[in-house]
């Protein structure tokens, strides 16, 4: 165990490309209704396109739809909508074709349950030892309300003795105010508490000004990423097996 982790109580994770990831390659899964319906995009062309897209709506309604009368799931569609007009340099073409407002639909319910995602091979074994050592567990994360739902479908959110889903609380990350929630949810200090997830901007630098310890895990497998993992291991992790030896 490593002393600087020896009195944590609290360990709170983020969800995506922390503890899982989508089962295949969003740019993959969107251009797929459009490969099917004739519609020629590559996969390169989607990926851009879904990244514009996602900015552009979350800028515009930030929080899923938060304090609008947009659902998450409207605002899902929306994203879905832009996303395809993008890459095929229209508007809506997901309003052109009923088929293509059924594929949209059928996107929207994959990415709200477990079978959008596939989890990382060590998060059943870390989190079951971090519950053995007597941690209070949590999930802090910029999330719809389907969260709980893939935690379930996955099966780990008996692990969790909270999940904080920023549509649910108003708050999102960064905003050092939702990991303040977190350490209320459980009447844990500050600087008792751990946040692992896989964002500087979202995760290490808000939970640290909360007065956590954080950590990033960074799975890259290319060289880079290794020799950075090595270079500031007070910093990253390459998986969450490290929390083993740590804590």
């Amino acid at each position: 165990m490593s002393r600087r982790f020896s009195h944590v109580r609290l360990v709170t994770f983020d969800l995506f490309d922390t503890l899982y990831t989508p089962a295949e390659p969003v740019s993959r899964t969107y251009a797929r209704p459009l490969w099917q319906h004739g519609y020629r995009v590559s996969e390169e062309t989607m990926g851009r396109a879904f990244a514009q897209a996602y900015k552009e709506i979350h800028t515009k309604y930030p929080n899923y739809g938060y304090g609008t009368r947009l659902t998450s799931r409207q605002w899902w569609e929306l994203v879905i909508d832009k996303a395809w007009g993008h890459a095929l340099g229209t508007r809506e073409p997901s309003l052109s074709s009923p088929t293509l407002v059924s594929a949209r639909n059928a996107l929207v319910d994959g990415f709200g349950t477990s079978r959008g995602y596939r989890m990382y091979d060590d998060v059943p074994r870390v989190l079951g030892y971090l519950r053995r050592k007597g941690m209070k567990l949590g999930v802090v994360s910029n999330m719809d309300e389907n969260a709980d739902g893939v935690l379930r479908g996955l099966g780990i959110i008996h692990y969790f003795d909270f999940v904080l889903k920023s549509v649910a609380v108003g708050v999102e990350k960064p905003d050092p105010r939702i990991f303040d929630m977190a350490l209320g949810a459980v009447n844990v200090q500050a600087y008792d508490a751990l946040h692992v997830g896989d964002s500087e901007k979202n995760d290490y630098i808000p939970a640290v000004n909360a007065g956590m310890l954080a950590l990033l895990v960074n799975r890259d497998p290319r060289a880079a990423a290794a020799a950075l993992v090595a270079k500031y291991p007070e910093k990253y992790v390459s998986s969450l097996e490290s929390l083993l030896q740590l804590i």
